[in-house]
């Protein structure tokens, strides 16, 4: 029987990679029409990773996948403000540190997931 503790720790880890997800779908679709087109093939993705991991077999492999395609999309959107002539280096430091603070909670959520798995595998004494 698996651990309540790893149960809930793992599906955490999920909300959370999916609460990071529509984060940074939510700062895509604020772009302007030129520019979310360009990275319109990432914003897709992470999207769709993060719709079809409730549903997946594999849930550690979705979750990294969906951790993998969200570290692509904010890389994207920091080009993208970099690229652009009205963002300035202070609004774009803005943009790098807002979406380092959401990548690193995801990786936090990660990180207490496993620990949770490890401390649930241990015999009970």
């Amino acid at each position: 029987m698996r651990s309540t503790k790893l149960v809930f720790g793992g599906a955490a880890a999920g909300a959370i990679g999916v609460r990071v997800a529509r984060s940074l779908y939510g700062h895509w679709r604020l772009l302007p029409a030129s520019d979310r087109d360009r990275i319109a093939a990432f914003a897709e993705d992470t999207k769709e990773k993060a719709l079809s991991l409730r549903g997946s077999k594999d849930r550690v492999r979705a979750e990294a996948d969906l951790r993998e395609s969200s570290e692509t999309l904010a890389a994207a959107l920091v080009e993208t403000a970099e690229s652009d002539p009205d963002f300035g280096a202070e609004d774009v430091q803005q943009l790098r540190d807002d979406l380092r603070r959401e990548l690193e909670r995801l990786a936090t959520a990660d990180v207490k997931a496993s620990r949770s798995g490890r401390e649930s595998a241990k015999p009970p004494q």
